[in-house]
């Protein structure tokens, strides 16, 4: 538990710096999908900012070991594993428990539809 709240102190001090390096597209496509969750799982605008600033440091993370990683693939998968990991802890720390639910269910769904989608599940 104290991981945890060492990652979300650190989330915190991080939003601020993550706002700043951010670029307009990253920061559109941030808010798209904080507004997107926000309609599908009835967040309150103290959720939303919340998401956003989870979603915003996820995503530098990811754009971090992207470069990082570049030449290395399962050092990539292994990397981005972890953000998304920590990224899904610190979303499940924003919503309530009946939200965290239906947000499950709903990545479980895009998961799905993607595999379909790229032939995967056929």
């Amino acid at each position: 538990m104290s991981k945890t709240l060492l990652f979300v102190a650190l989330l915190g001090l991080a939003a601020g710096t993550a706002r700043a390096q951010a670029t307009p597209a990253v920061q559109k496509a941030v808010a798209a999908q904080a507004q997107r969750m926000t309609q599908e799982l009835g967040l309150s605008a103290d959720q939303n900012t919340r998401l956003r600033q989870v979603l915003l440091l996820t995503r530098q993370h990811m754009d971090a070991d992207r470069t990082a990683h570049q030449d290395d693939p399962a050092a990539l998968r292994v990397a981005m594993a972890f953000d998304r990991a920590k990224s899904d802890e610190l979303i499940r720390g924003v919503l309530t428990p009946t939200q965290y639910a239906r947000y499950q269910q709903l990545k479980a769904a895009r998961i799905s539809q993607l595999h379909t989608t790229a032939g995967v599940g056929n």
